[in-house]
């Protein structure tokens, strides 16, 4: 379940914690995605900080066909062993400087789609896939998954305080950081319900067309551990951040507004 979708039905974790580090007091613009329907194809554009509901919906609602995968994913947890599902061994590099290390292994592999789900074997709430996906032969169907293979210049998504959408400028341009385009099947018109709008569910209709969802990130409250034997940067991993997510999501001409509040 995406981090998103886990604060919708009130079941923030560490992958909600992980995200909110970055967040100070105050309102913050957060991630945007946009989805256009056909009666054949779904197209998704997304900010850094929505790009893996993509790789899961791709993932998850591919089952033939092998598939080229390309990017990188980065990890501020040490990587687990290979994984018995991954046909492609991952080679990790690791990085330091001023920040925390950081895991880095680069794609670019053929995948039969049963050996895809092992990839995200090696989730944590701080592992950061910027992979894309794409048909290697004709029997992986017409989907397509497009992420940029590194972070934003300004920081690294998870730990900079910088907002998701700064890349894009706002509201004034399309998401560009993710894209996708999926072939119209119930299965992943079951996911994007169940992941990307379990709110407006019964909003939605077979005419509804455009979608543009916005988020808006407000700290009440940061409670940070008095612990003194705990360093800054600990204190920050560690703190709890009290707030309101705030959901605008346009269908078509029609805007609704919901408010979800959290502690993580």
């Amino acid at each position: 379940m995406d981090w998103v979708a886990k604060i919708i039905k009130g079941m923030p974790d560490e992958s909600v914690h992980a995200k909110m580090i970055k967040y100070g007091v105050g309102e913050h613009v957060g991630p945007r995605m946009k989805l256009s329907f056909t009666s054949s194809k779904i197209t998704i554009k997304a900010d850094l900080d929505l790009e893996r509901v993509l790789t899961q919906a791709y993932i998850s609602c591919t089952k033939s066909g092998r598939h080229r995968v390309t990017g990188n994913i980065f990890s501020y947890a040490e990587p687990r062993p290979q994984p018995k599902g991954v046909q492609v061994p991952l080679d990790w590099s690791k990085t330091g400087g001023a920040g925390p290390s950081i895991f880095k292994a680069r794609l670019d592999e053929v995948m039969p789609a049963d050996h895809l789900p092992g990839l995200l074997e090696y989730d944590s709430p701080t592992t950061f896939y910027f992979l894309s996906f794409a048909p290697a032969d004709d029997a992986a169907g017409g989907s397509k998954v497009t992420i940029k293979p590194n972070f934003p210049k300004g920081g690294v998504g998870g730990t900079a305080d910088v907002d998701a959408s700064e890349e894009d400028e706002g509201d004034s341009k399309d998401p560009t950081f993710a894209k996708a385009t999926f072939s119209r099947t119930p299965e992943i018109e079951s996911f994007i319900m169940q992941e990307i709008l379990p709110d407006v569910k019964e909003h939605l209709t077979p005419k509804s067309k455009n979608i543009l969802i916005r988020h808006t990130i407000a700290i009440e409250n940061i409670e940070i551990p008095e612990d003194p034997s705990l360093s800054f940067s600990e204190k920050r991993r560690l703190a709890k951040k009290i707030g309101r997510l705030v959901r605008r999501v346009t269908i078509d001409d029609k805007e609704y507004v919901f408010t979800y509040p959290f502690r993580t």
